[in-house]
């Protein structure tokens, strides 16, 4: 039965072989030789499902706000020939001749016109304050309460202007970039500077 079955399968097989039957089994050689034979890949299946519309594709304009280019100052540089004033000196001018720490500091007008206020001031002060005789033969002043006022005002002008004279040596220096040197020196190679 075994001796039957082998050689009805064997018989199939050989029928088979000679028949061509199984060339489709395998590739003859010229199929991958020739041009025609020759096998292209299947087209990509479409993955996009949806399609877009065209307006989405194409890019809206979008204004964009650019900003503002800011311009740097030049380093300010002080007018060559120009030394700085000394605010303490232009004060110490001042204790001693009213105005003329304004007129070291670079404000003449302003010198001419504290001086001639402090001049007048302490003028009416001494005038009104001077001591006459009177109608019974003592001696008392001219009018004690303007001259009392007179010498209160003298002492402000006096007063202000010291201070004055400082703030326009400062001035003076700001606008003209420059540094007053204190001349403190340390060490070599080190200065200490105010930059006013």
């Amino acid at each position: 039965m075994k001796k039957l079955i082998s050689f009805t399968a064997f018989f199939v097989l050989t029928v088979f072989l000679f028949s061509g039957n199984l060339s489709i089994l395998h590739a003859k050689p010229q199929f991958w030789t020739s041009e025609e034979g020759t096998p292209t890949p299947p087209e990509p299946p479409d993955v996009n499902t949806q399609k877009v519309p065209a307006t989405y594709l194409t890019a809206t304009p979008t204004p964009i706000v650019a900003p503002a280019i800011q311009e740097n100052s030049p380093t300010p540089t002080p007018v060559p020939g120009l030394k700085p004033i000394d605010p303490t000196a232009a004060a110490l001018f001042s204790v001693v001749i009213p105005g003329s720490g304004q007129v070291y500091a670079g404000d003449p007008l302003k010198g001419l016109v504290i001086a001639a206020l402090f001049g007048t001031g302490l003028w009416q002060t001494i005038d009104n304050l001077s001591l006459q005789q009177g109608s019974n033969g003592s001696l008392q002043s001219k009018n004690e309460d303007v001259g009392n006022l007179c010498g209160l005002a003298t002492l402000v002008v006096y007063g202000y202007q010291i201070q004055d004279a400082s703030d326009t040596a400062v001035q003076y220096n700001k606008k003209n970039y420059l540094t007053f040197n204190l001349g403190i020196s340390p060490g070599p190679n080190v200065r200490f500077a105010y930059m006013f």
